[in-house]
C-alpha cells in the first residue's frame, strides 16, 4: 500500500491515501483545513480537490510533502513558554524536596549538514576536479534536485550540470538517494560536471583504452578467456568425448537449470541464438555474442550490450566451433 510522509517543522507523520484529507491534516498539525496546501521537493504546490480530498495520482509513493497553511485558533492562543528567569525564580519559592524539570528551548533549530561538492573538469580525456563547493542543507533538502540547485547557485553559471559518483555514474533522485544517510557521508566522492562535456570524457576514454592497449592486454584477455573456460570442465569433458569420434555414443542428461545456464554462457545477447564465431568482452568478461552482430550493434551502440559499459574492448574467441555445434541442439530444443 502507498505512504506519503508530511511535516511541518519538525512533526512529521506517514499517512495513507485514505488519510490524505484536509480535515485530518488539519488536527495532526493545528491548522485551519481551508487554507492547507502541499509542496513536493521540487517546490510545486498540489491544493485539494472541493471535497478536501488529496488525489493520490499526484503524488509519489514513499515521498516527502510539506504542509502549508494558517495556524489553528488552538495553535495559536497557545500561551508562550515562560522566560527562563521567572521559571527559575518560581522553582526558588518551591519546596526543597520538589522536583525540578529542565526548562525546553523555546525555538527547535532545523538539524543542518553540509558536505563538500567536487566541481569537475575533463581535461585530456580524465575527469579532473577544479574546485570545491561546500553546501548546507536540512534533512528536506537532502536530495538531488536541491543539492544541485545549491551547487549551480554557487557557481552563478547558466550551464547544465549532472551529479557523478566517483566512478562517473550518473546519482539519480530515488529512493536511495532521499534523506541525510546518503548526503552526510563525506567518505563518498560527489562530482558535478558540466552536462556539454560527458560525451567527450566517454570518447576519449574508449580513445585512450584503444591506443594503450599493446600486447601483453591482448595475451591477458585470452588467458582470462582460458580460466572462464576451464569453470566447465565437467561440460566440456562430455562434448569432448562425443566430438572426438571415438565410434561410442554419450549420452549426457542435464536439468533445465544447467541447459539454460549453458544458454546464457553461449548465447548472442543480440540475436538470442547460438554464437558464431564468438565475441569475448573485457569489461563483464564473458562472451556477449556473434561477430557479425556484436559490429552491427556497435555501429549505432557505444556501450556493452550486457553490462552497458562504455570502457571496454572486444576480441573473437577461436577454437570453440567443434563444441559449439554441439550446444547448438539446445537452442533449437525449446
Amino acid at each position: 500500500m502507498d505512504t506519503y510522509v508530511l511535516f511541518l517543522r519538525e512533526k512529521r507523520v506517514t499517512v495513507r491515501p485514505e488519510d490524505l484529507k484536509t480535515e485530518k491534516i488539519a488536527v495532526i498539525f493545528q491548522v485551519q483545513k481551508d487554507t492547507i496546501y502541499l509542496t513536493d521537493d521540487h517546490n510545486i504546490a498540489i491544493f485539494p480537490e472541493e471535497n478536501g480530498h488529496f488525489i493520490s495520482v499526484d503524488l509519489v509513493d514513499r515521498g516527502h510533502y510539506e504542509v502549508h497553511g494558517d495556524a489553528s485558533a488552538s495553535a495559536a492562543a497557545a500561551p508562550p513558554p515562560p522566560p527562563a528567569t521567572a521559571t527559575a525564580a518560581a522553582a526558588d519559592q518551591l519546596p526543597r524536596f520538589a522536583f525540578q524539570r529542565p526548562v525546553a528551548s523555546a525555538v527547535a533549530r532545523t538539524k543542518a549538514f553540509q558536505r563538500n561538492i567536487y566541481i569537475g573538469e575533463v581535461m585530456e580525456g580524465r575527469l579532473q576536479t577544479s574546485k570545491t563547493v561546500t553546501v548546507r542543507f536540512s534533512e528536506f533538502e537532502a536530495n538531488v534536485p536541491s543539492i544541485l540547485g545549491k551547487v549551480v547557485e554557487a557557481l552563478g553559471d547558466a550551464e547544465e550540470i549532472i551529479l557523478r559518483d566517483g566512478q562517473g555514474d550518473a546519482i539519480l533522485d530515488s529512493e536511495g538517494t532521499r534523506g541525510s544517510n546518503f548526503w552526510k557521508q563525506n567518505s563518498r566522492k560527489i562530482f558535478a560536471v558540466p552536462e556539454i562535456q560527458l560525451g567527450q570524457l566517454g570518447k576519449r576514454r574508449r580513445l585512450s583504452r584503444r591506443e594503450d592497449t599493446g600486447l601483453q592486454d591482448v595475451v591477458a584477455e585470452i588467458e582470462e578467456v582460458i580460466e572462464a573456460a576451464q569453470g566447465l570442465k565437467e561440460v566440456t569433458k562430455s562434448i569432448k568425448e562425443v566430438t572426438e569420434g571415438t565410434g561410442k555414443a554419450t549420452l549426457l542428461c542435464l536439468q533445465e537449470g544447467e541447459v539454460n545456464a549453458l544458454k546464457t554462457v553461449f548465447g548472442c545477447l543480440v540475436c538470442t541464438g547460438p554464437v558464431e564465431k564468438p565475441i569475448f568482452s573485457s569489461c563483464c568478461r564473458s562472451i556477449i555474442g556473434c561477430r557479425s552482430c556484436i559490429q552491427q550493434w556497435e555501429h549505432s551502440h557505444d556501450y556493452c550490450p550486457k553490462c552497458r559499459c562504455q570502457d571496454r574492448e572486444t576480441n573473437e574467441v577461436a577454437g570453440l566451433d567443434e563444441a559449439l555445434a554441439v550446444l547448438r541442439k539446445l537452442f533449437l530444443n525449446k
